[in-house]
């Protein structure tokens, strides 16, 4: 799929009012009845939490619709590309029409893009579905996770670590959607190598309510016993250290190896992006 330059983010989507116009078409707000608006098929949110649309439906009774949603225009009426949240609170209000900016678009890439990044920006998206956003961002648009970080306007780092949650059991994702368990846990579970043990563990965080650091703790005393053999003695607390020091840099797990003579560090990546993100921490140019 050819990628479309875009790179316009948010500010595409919502004009500057105090700017002038350069495209009339484009800037125009119209009202348009809202059965006539069919959902945007790019739509990362996949949840709608029930109790906040009530209270937006009932601001929107209040106050009105004050942010328009954004359009474009398809054969038989609009496609919505951002704004779902509005558009149903609308609905539940029982406004028949909702203020819209109608949006040349002109290609499904152009589309698939505005809609994603418009979503990741906003604060309130869960990090699975923000980590499948990025995903489908990397592998239908083609963009490279700095193209992403560039425009969403967060660390390459940031984006690296959220498409990583996607190598969690579908379990372990399920309790991140629901926020049974937080990001941090997550992050926590992924050096975890064995998905078995990585569910078990959620199960723990989930039934007992551990905390981050009381998870980050029991995976590192996992690490301990694991690599302890007979004729390993137990790392010293300052390797230790440096090692989980390393590890939160990196934002990868990092084992540090130490010989009679000599000693090794191996860092783990789990892509060319994931290597080249880590290149990037470490100062490397190639």
């Amino acid at each position: 799929m050819a990628r479309k330059a875009l790179g316009r983010g948010l500010q595409a989507l919502i004009p500057d009012v105090e700017e002038a116009p350069t495209d009339q078409h484009q800037q125009r707000v119209i009202h348009v009845d809202i059965e006539q608006i069919t959902p945007n098929p790019y739509q990362p949110r996949q949840t709608f939490d029930e109790a906040k649309l009530d209270e937006l439906a009932r601001s929107i009774v209040e106050k009105g619709v004050i942010q328009p949603v954004s359009v474009r225009k398809v054969e038989d009426g609009f496609e919505l590309i951002a704004g779902e949240r509005r558009l149903r609170a609308a609905k539940q209000a029982g406004f028949s029409t909702i203020p819209a900016i109608v949006k040349s678009v002109t290609s499904p890439e152009e589309m698939m893009e505005l809609s994603l990044i418009e979503n990741i920006q906003r604060d309130d998206l869960n990090p699975i579905h923000e980590a499948k956003a990025y995903l489908r961002l990397l592998e239908e648009c083609q963009l490279t996770q700095e193209e992403i970080s560039t425009r969403v306007g967060k660390n390459r780092s940031t984006v690296a670590n959220l498409l990583r949650l996607l190598r969690l059991p579908d379990e372990v994702q399920k309790h991140v959607l629901t926020e049974d368990i937080s990001m941090g846990h997550a992050r926590a579970l992924l050096s975890l190598e064995n998905r078995t043990e990585q569910t078990r563990v959620c199960k723990q965080i989930v039934k007992k309510g551990l905390s981050v650091r009381k998870v980050e703790q029991l995976v590192k005393d996992r690490f301990n016993d694991v690599r302890e053999t007979p004729r390993s003695p137990r790392k010293s607390t300052d390797l230790l250290a440096v090692e989980e020091l390393m590890q939160r840099m990196l934002g990868t797990r990092v084992n540090i190896a130490l010989g009679q003579h000599k000693g090794k560090i191996e860092i783990e990546f789990y892509s060319t992006d994931d290597l080249n993100r880590i290149l990037d921490l470490l100062k490397v140019r190639l």
